[in-house]
């Protein structure tokens, strides 16, 4: 392997770099008792009809996939909607394709197609998304989210 080989493998293994917080603090101050019926579907256009055409909220998370080895899955962003899911879903192929679009999203979204999905919950209540999808962020902290609760927030500014 040249110099050049290594220098190029080095910057393509830069891109890739996520750093994720795992702090079971945040898991346990978790304290909502909805239960959630997550479904998960490929970040495919041809998905759209499986998306339900209700409201509530996502994420995207990456799944490698090697060697059927199991539950391995990176939370990378949480989000939601009080339009449909459905809609919502159908809007980051947009995104994915705009140049003044979020830089995480679009990282992800582009760095690993056919490796990331998209997980999603109806939730009846239109008006307690918000409430659970600033608690889920707040536990979970996912990487490509870059909007978190104040007490987050000033944590995570002193590093």
């Amino acid at each position: 392997m040249s110099v050049n080989d290594i220098l190029n493998e080095r910057k393509q293994l830069k891109a890739h770099i996520w750093h994720f917080t795992m702090w079971p603090k945040r898991w346990i101050s978790y304290n909502l008792s909805d239960q959630f019926n997550w479904e998960i579907h490929p970040f495919q256009q041809d998905q759209k009809d499986n998306i339900p055409n209700q409201p509530g909220i996502y994420s995207f998370v990456i799944q490698p996939g090697i060697a059927t080895y199991p539950h391995s899955t990176y939370l990378m962003y949480i989000g939601s909607t009080m339009r449909t899911l459905q809609g919502r879903f159908e809007e980051y192929f947009d995104e994915q394709n705009k140049p003044t679009g979020r830089p995480l999203i679009l990282d992800c979204l582009n760095d690993y197609q056919g490796y990331i999905h998209f997980c999603c919950s109806v939730i009846g209540q239109k008006e307690r998304i918000d409430e659970i999808e600033k608690a889920l962020i707040k536990a979970f902290l996912p990487p490509c989210n870059d909007q978190f609760p104040a007490g987050v927030r000033k944590t995570s500014k002193a590093f």
